[in-house]
């Protein structure tokens, strides 16, 4: 790093001080100014907050650990996202905006009522601000850990304190104003950064037309496949894990139907419209647009670094080895871009959950709009101290993420259900939750379960939570008709499983056949657009012509549909 590369990257924290600071005193207002900007966002912006909170540091370092250790198709771990993401897009999005909540946590109350749930949403506010967002972000630290100590040799306690200080700067002054804004500005040079480096990995690496034989040279064929090798067993670990990423992981995570990130930007947004506009603009450009710089650059490096061991940290050492001067102050600048977008999201997003569903819920529901706002500042300290205190306890990034996957499946078909029929209470919710935290415990620290495959402990949490779920519904009373028929005007779900609420005549079947219309084109156009380049990159020219025209026909016969019956 030169004295260019460190102006380069002191001009960006600059920037994004300036930005953050300008909008101070708008987001003291009020907490709906400090979490949601007033619901008043556009639908670009939200969609770039989207894109630029899920492209963190630590992204480009995962999916080069999944390349070098498997191949192209270890990534279905989040491609197979996308069948959830296009259900945000065709059916909860507009369900989210109608709702009007500040929090996805918020809903509970909304749609179950009662002390029952009165106690879940205070559970699950402190259960996501204390700890799975703490997960989550230490996963994002740990990134700019690896990152730095190639880069600069700083340890784990110099980059977990200067690198969160001006994102936590910006994130208490300016709350969700100078997130989203910020947002919009470190997206581009993220991705910026992200394109360079993948140019210059692969020239370093011979070139595009030479990769792919180059890496079938060194014995690393493999790593070329998007679907598990042909050669393997069907009851391989591989296809197995396969088989898991699609037919279970999309549609059993705690967050199926949007996630609280998502669903923050959803409720910013202006109009239903607004909202789905946004996600969808988000779902393309995270798979079709962002995919391809980070999986060139794992794969070049396959071919540079064959026998570095820390898979993830190859991606920084691509960055010090093979960039010129000022390029190199780019790069790290579009890395703590990605860093700082993520981390101030989830910390914009943890302090919500804990003030508005916790603090202001149960302690000080009559303080002014000023004192939450001020507590709402309070948190983010004190959540960002504990989140440093856990990032020196983590090592490995992909094993965040897969346990992050694990730990929060199980509860997903709860909230499927809970939006589709009318039977779910606060008690399906709880039961969900208990069962999958004590099987995850199970599945990772208890003998001989610990020492089951991944798809194994997967398995074993959706199929005992989903059980309880059922079990436990069935036995408890359901939630009483007076709350059901507010929440069903006032959402609009498809009648078919509100049938003792909206009478026989209530509802329009033929919305939902439309959404899900809707969500199968938009699927294949986006899978489409994603991995149809790949395969022309990589110089499979009939294959990713082919599934590039499917995915051409999909979004016509989409826009044609959306036309013909709308949005929303």
């Amino acid at each position: 790093m030169t004295g260019i590369d460190w102006l380069i990257v002191g001009a960006y924290m600059a920037a994004s001080l300036w930005i953050g600071f300008s909008l101070t005193r708008r987001a003291s207002s009020s907490l709906s100014e400090f979490f949601l900007s007033g619901r008043n966002l556009p639908w670009w912006l939200a969609g770039t907050s989207m894109v630029a909170t899920t492209f963190s540091a630590d992204t480009p370092l995962y999916v080069t650990g999944l390349v070098r250790q498997h191949g192209i198709y270890e990534n279905w771990q989040w491609w197979a996202l996308l069948l959830s993401g296009m259900l945000a897009v065709f059916v909860f999005a507009r369900y989210w905006r109608r709702a009007g909540v500040m929090t996805d946590v918020e809903l509970i109350e909304l749609r179950y009522g009662g002390r029952p749930a009165a106690v879940l949403r205070g559970f699950k506010a402190v259960y996501f601000a204390f700890f799975i967002h703490t997960i989550i972000k230490a996963q994002v630290i740990l990134a700019m850990v690896k990152i730095l100590d190639v880069a600069v040799g700083w340890g784990k306690w110099e980059v977990i304190a200067v690198a969160s200080i001006v994102t936590i700067a910006y994130a208490l002054a300016s709350g969700y104003w100078g997130v989203v804004w910020t947002d919009f500005f470190q997206i581009i040079v993220a991705m910026a950064g992200a394109v360079l480096l993948a140019v210059y990995a692969v020239d370093a690496a011979g070139g595009l037309v030479t990769l792919p034989a180059r890496i079938a040279d060194s014995g690393r064929a493999e790593a070329l496949s998007f679907l598990p090798p042909a050669g393997l067993d069907v009851w391989s670990p591989a296809v197995i894990a396969f088989a898991g990423y699609l037919g279970l992981v999309w549609w059993s995570r705690y967050s199926v139907d949007g996630g609280g990130v998502i669903v923050q930007r959803m409720a910013s947004c202006r109009t239903e419209k607004d909202a789905l506009a946004a996600t969808f603009f988000f779902n393309i450009t995270h798979y079709a647009v962002r995919t391809w710089p980070w999986i060139l650059a794992a794969l070049a490096s396959l071919v540079l670094y064959p026998s570095i061991t820390d898979h993830e940290s190859v991606y920084a050492v691509m960055m010090m080895d093979l960039l010129p001067t000022g390029a190199r102050g780019l790069m790290l600048a579009s890395l703590l871009a990605a860093f700082m977008s993520t981390l101030s999201s989830y910390l914009n997003l943890s302090s919500a959950y804990f003030v508005n569903d916790f603090y202001k819920r149960f302690i000080r529901p009559h303080a002014s709009e000023r004192h939450h706002v001020l507590a709402a500042r309070l948190s983010m300290l004190g959540l960002s101290v504990i989140t440093g205190i856990v990032t020196y306890q983590v090592e490995s990034i992909v094993g965040v993420f897969k346990f992050l996957l694990a730990f929060g499946s199980g509860t997903g078909l709860v909230m499927l259900l809970r939006w589709f029929w009318w039977r779910v209470n606060a008690w399906t919710e709880i039961a969900a939750i208990a069962v999958s935290m004590g099987l995850s415990f199970l599945a990772y620290l208890v003998p001989p379960f610990a020492a089951w495959s991944y798809s194994s402990k997967l398995v074993l949490i959706i199929a005992g939570s989903a059980l309880a779920a059922f079990i436990v519904t069935l036995a408890t009373s359901p939630v009483p008709f007076d709350r059901l028929r507010q929440f069903y005007r006032l959402v609009q779900p498809p009648a078919l499983g509100w049938r003792p609420v909206s009478g026989p005549h209530g509802g329009d079947g033929g919305l939902f056949v439309r959404d899900v219309t809707h969500w199968a084109y938009g699927v294949t156009l986006v899978l489409g657009a994603t991995i149809g380049p790949g395969l022309l990159l990589l110089g499979r020219l009939s294959a990713g012509a082919g599934i590039l025209l499917v995915s051409g026909l999909a979004g016509f016969l989409l826009a044609r549909s959306v036309g013909r019956r709308g949005w929303v």
